[in-house]
């Protein structure tokens, strides 16, 4: 059998297959639905070796795979040494179209063990599963590469705090592939690797970081709880934020340092309940979150004068790995998933790929001062959500989560992040010259096969 997926993208074959080439870039393709990690890998990229682990139906097993024909800036191939094909061979060619527009060609051929009986048994779904990967790939890899061409960054030796994180696991290979270094900041006493920094959020970085010209700092307790806040909940997650931020900020105040960006993450949960659109110049609410995200931008305030310091403001963040989406999947696939309360509250959400290119963006466009809304652009009412939702991915969406419920069993946390109204406005990002990969949810399911 043979799956051939065509797309143009909007860059030099040099720099396309230099980024399939890059550290950072196995990550950045690997869809959210396959469970596939590397155990190892050896040689250079033109006779790499790699060990994957995959894990199918909750049985893990071995991929042995060799990288053979490579044609430098214009193919390789992906053979398969070991593995549960009989035969998998996936070439890739990048096809100079003109001086900024690249051609690229991923064909796979391969055979099923047990050709006939498992062609016959579970040859559509392992033909849709190709087909489904091959779209994931060309559509990060146009989105990144578009992204990387048209906002141009000199190398930066960036440290990411909160790296272990949903926003972190798919920023850090985004940076890696675009070639730049990148430090973690790990709760270590002594780091393990080169490319770890140690970092207490009462210290600030316990290691010499003299180096990093730019700080992403995604570190914070989550804010969703299992049921409700408590005390302790609602302590966590404003100390994990306001006094981590404020440990770094005293550090780029008062040490010598080549830090030239600080962008922290911030949240729209700042803006009051309101059916009208918010913001960065909104005035704050006067709830818990609010007042969580005000304190976690002030505590910037001491550097503003000499680092360019953005405060990402994220809205919900849609990934099936995490977050919103992760638990909610389930149930709109059961065909349960429906109306919160009156479902007439607006929700600001964002493609897990389009908050990680937007903090890039923001990294690479020096204008780009303060607090910026990361959400899509077109805010819904949660209702209308839902139902586009269902629509895209052929379920019913009918039954209803009621206003009461949510108050009684979840309490403040319900009424913060499930029932509150807020309809954020994503122009100053698109005014900057921001592309969103992903405006609508049906959009979003594409993209992760949901």
């Amino acid at each position: 059998m043979a799956i051939k997926k065509v797309s143009t993208i909007l860059a030099p074959a040099s720099r396309v297959y230099a980024w399939h080439a890059s550290e950072g870039a196995f990550e950045r393709l690997c869809p959210p639905w396959e469970n596939v990690h590397i155990v190892d890998s050896s040689g250079g990229f033109d006779d790499r070796r790699v060990v994957f682990q995959v894990t199918r139906w909750g049985v893990p097993f071995r991929w042995v795979a060799e990288h053979r024909d490579v044609v430098p800036g214009e193919s390789f191939t992906d053979v398969q040494i070991k593995g549960p094909f009989s035969k998998w061979r996936h070439r890739h060619d990048f096809i100079a179209l003109s001086e900024n527009r690249t051609k690229l060609v991923d064909t796979v051929h391969y055979k099923l063990p047990g050709h006939a009986l498992s062609k016959w048994v579970a040859g559509w779904s392992v033909k849709r599963d190709i087909e489904a990967l091959l779209a994931y790939r060309h559509a990060i890899t146009y989105g990144d590469l578009a992204l990387i061409q048209e906002s141009p960054l000199a190398h930066q030796v960036i440290a990411v705090s909160g790296a272990s994180g949903m926003v972190g696991r798919a920023l850090v290979p985004l940076l890696r592939a675009a070639g730049h270094t990148v430090k973690l900041l790990v709760r270590k006493s002594r780091p393990d690797w080169s490319y770890e920094l140690c970092w207490d959020p009462e210290v600030g970085i316990l290691d010499d970081f003299s180096d990093v010209t730019a700080i992403i700092h995604l570190a914070g307790e989550p804010i969703a709880s299992p049921i409700r806040w408590d005390t302790i909940k609602k302590n966590t997650i404003y100390r994990s934020r306001v006094r981590s931020t404020q440990a770094l900020v005293n550090q780029l105040a008062n040490r010598s340092h080549n830090v030239r960006t600080f962008i922290a993450a911030s949240g729209i949960g700042i803006y009051p309940n309101s059916v009208g659109m918010m913001v960065e110049t909104s005035p704050p609410g006067d709830r818990f979150l609010a007042k969580v995200v005000s304190d976690w931008e002030r505590v910037c305030d001491p550097i503003r004068d000499t680092v360019r310091v953005v405060h990402a403001r994220f809205g919900i963040i849609l990934h099936p790995s995490g977050g919103m989406l992760k638990r909610l999947n389930p149930l709109m696939q059961m065909g349960v998933l429906g109306r919160v309360g009156s479902g007439r509250h607006y929700i600001s959400w964002v493609a897990l790929d389009d908050a990680i290119r937007a903090l890039y963006f923001c990294l690479a466009n020096t204008p780009i001062v303060g607090p910026i809304n990361i959400v899509g652009p077109y805010p819904q009412t949660q209702l209308s959500w839902v139902q586009e939702w269902a629509k895209a991915v052929g379920r019913p969406a009918f039954l209803p989560l009621p206003e009461l419920v949510v108050k009684s069993v979840m309490g403040e946390m319900g009424e913060e992040l499930l029932l509150q109204s807020q309809r954020v406005s994503a122009d100053l990002l698109k005014n900057h010259g921001f592309s969103f990969q992903c405006d609508t949810m049906a959009d979003v399911c594409a993209l992760y096969n949901l």
